[in-house]
């Protein structure tokens, strides 16, 4: 009977070891090599290269490898037209270089890449099936006529190259696009920023406070209020410099603390005066109350803006009441008190985005004690643009 039962367990496991293998072998069979061999191996046999990026903590990519790589449909394509290639983008040297090469800021990423080593088409998140094998024939389909070979090999064409800022900022690749704007302007100069549409890419994605289309952007900036207006101008010099991005900038990590480095802040706040920045001392204090916020004294924080908004406009009203809204969380006596920053915007009849922005504002502080949990009513908004999300 012992005998028998040690016999069943060894059948069933070599079933199951064979099961899986099947699926291994119907499935995307994966390469086992480096970024630079699998290249080789794609001039070799004529192929695109698929890479699956992911990280061990996301759970649809791990949904992907358990439910649909195995899949035979989608192995029998992925098979025939690419060397596919897994990377984990948050580990290794390869990995995080890849990340950094190829702007990857989400997971799954799915990137289809030519033999040469451009980028013919990426996808973002977890899918069926159908979807997926759908996004390879679209990347067969493209093959060397993607966007970044193209401009790549110097295709310069209006409509292509808004084209191209648009798939980026689809694919939520702020990089990319702050990239290819600064491209653009070592070539065109600075009728880049007084361009309609690469000006909102620049607004939406420009982080980088000293590459050269932000450089230009600040010494130029009252030449563009008459193309695009004061308030934008004004608040994408606000959100380059006083955002929260720029604050997390100022941080050390000591163990398990983050501490505010006084002599880094000191050395940024001395570059915005350097840089003649608009309103410096406004934008200082700003990422002062940002500190304090991210420290949750909120009582210090409220009594900062309540200085610094003495004679206010509307516009840095609501930008402070947007702020606490994101930041102060569980405290509603500090957002009611926050939102008489709104009320003071509205009383000023500003402009109808202003408006618009501090409605929306007003609305989330006072009927909830948590950011962005406005409920009924509550829209999104733009004051603090997210980075690379085209809005």
């Amino acid at each position: 009977m012992y005998m028998k039962k040690i016999l069943w367990m060894l059948l069933l496991a070599v079933s199951c070891t064979g099961f899986v293998r099947a699926q291994e072998s119907e499935g995307i069979q994966f390469f086992h090599g480096t970024w630079e061999e699998a290249l080789q191996q794609a001039k070799k046999e004529g192929k695109m290269i698929f890479i699956d990026c992911y990280a061990d903590w996301c759970g649809p990519c791990a949904n992907m490898v358990k439910t649909i790589f195995p899949l035979k449909e989608v192995g029998d394509y992925f098979n025939r037209h690419f060397i596919n290639l897994k990377c984990n983008m948050e580990k290794g040297e390869e990995g995080i270089a890849l990340k950094k090469r190829f702007d990857v800021v989400a997971y799954p990423t799915f990137l289809f890449v030519t033999s040469e080593g451009y980028v013919a088409h990426r996808s973002l998140g977890a899918m069926k099936a159908d979807a997926f094998i759908a996004r390879a024939e679209k990347a067969v389909a493209i093959g060397h006529n993607g966007y970044e070979e193209r401009f790549a090999k110097g295709e310069r064409d209006e409509a292509f190259l808004k084209e191209y800022v648009n798939e980026m900022l689809a694919l939520h690749s702020a990089d990319g696009v702050e990239n290819l704007l600064n491209t653009l302007y070592k070539e065109q100069g600075s009728k880049v920023l007084r361009d309609k549409d690469y000006w909102d890419a620049f607004v939406c994605c420009a982080a980088d406070i000293n590459a050269p289309l932000s450089l230009a952007f600040v010494k130029e900036y009252k030449k563009l209020y008459k193309v695009h207006g004061e308030y934008a101008v004004l608040q994408k010099i606000r959100n380059l410099y006083a955002s929260i991005g720029c604050a997390l900038t100022l941080y050390d990590t000591q163990g398990r603390k983050e501490v505010v480095n006084e002599e880094r802040k000191q050395a940024y706040f001395d570059l915005m005066k350097e840089r003649k920045l608009p309103d410096y001392k406004v934008l200082q204090q700003e990422v002062d109350y940002i500190i304090l916020l991210r420290a949750g004294k909120y009582e210090e924080a409220y009594a900062l803006g309540e200085q610094s908004l003495a004679k206010a406009d509307a516009r840095e009203l609501c930008n402070w009441a947007t702020l606490g809204e994101r930041m102060v969380r569980k405290n509603k006596a500090i957002r009611e008190k926050m939102a008489v920053w709104v009320k003071r915007a509205l009383e000023l009849q500003p402009n109808a985005e202003i408006e618009e922005e501090g409605k929306s504002v007003l609305h989330d502080l006072e009927t909830s004690d948590m950011p962005f949990n406005g409920g009924k009513g509550s829209k999104g908004r733009s004051t603090i643009p997210m980075r690379g999300y085209r809005r």
